[in-house]
């Protein structure tokens, strides 16, 4: 896996255009290297020079990279406070742009030389089931903004779970996700929450790293 501009190669005749297809959604459960799958993503985002902040409310695996990394949370109270600064700064650059001497109408962050931003959030669903319902709300208000507004500035949410629950994926925010990766097996309930249908061949084999994806090219 390797960044191009404005794009993810995730393996050869596969890429992610993040820059026209925004927003990707992670399920995988334990074993199906759901966790590893991200820290790669972190790694060639990094590299590639985008801002990379991350979300563990587990406090497993990827909140160790508070070791070597900036802009990693755990707590309840600090990633509550990461979603809302990530909003604050995709709006505030939004106003930025229109003020840069090369802004020009139709043309996003990268034209103006600008980084991309990513929100990269695991265990979406175990950490809004910690939350009140009004601290729900405000999470996932926050969410559906940047999903809606952020590509032409470049603030890109990457969401991963277990299994994607439409009490926290509705709204029409699960539409905003344009790439969609299912990790190992899952059941046919869940493929349809990612998916929107079950009348496909999914991969069935219980090997690590395998799944499904769904590109948002409907290719």
């Amino acid at each position: 896996m390797y960044s191009e501009k404005g794009s993810l190669k995730l393996m050869k005749n596969l890429n992610w255009s993040y820059d026209t297809l925004p927003h990707l959604l992670i399920a995988g459960g334990t074993g199906s290297g759901k966790t590893y799958f991200i820290l790669t993503l972190i790694e060639v985002l990094v590299k590639a020079q985008a801002i990379v902040f991350v979300l563990d409310p587990k406090n497993a695996d990827l909140a160790d990279l508070q070791t070597v990394m900036p802009n990693v949370s755990s707590s309840k109270e600090d990633i509550s406070q990461c979603v809302e600064d990530f909003y604050r700064q995709m709006m505030q650059r939004s106003k930025d742009m229109k003020q840069m001497p090369d802004y020009k109408t139709g043309e996003n962050y990268a034209y103006l030389g600008l980084a991309p931003n990513f929100l990269i959030f695991d265990e979406y669903v175990a950490f809004m089931e910690m939350l009140t319902p009004k601290e729900s709300a405000n999470i996932l208000n926050k969410l559906k903004q940047i999903v809606m507004l952020g590509r032409q500035a470049g603030f890109f949410l990457i969401l991963a779970c277990q299994r994607p629950d439409a009490k926290y994926l509705g709204d029409g925010i699960r539409d905003q996700f344009n790439l969609r990766v299912a990790l190992g097996r899952m059941s046919d309930l869940g493929y349809s929450m990612m998916f929107g249908e079950t009348n496909k061949q999914f991969f069935l084999k219980k090997i690590k790293g395998r799944g499904s994806i769904d590109t948002g090219t409907n290719a």
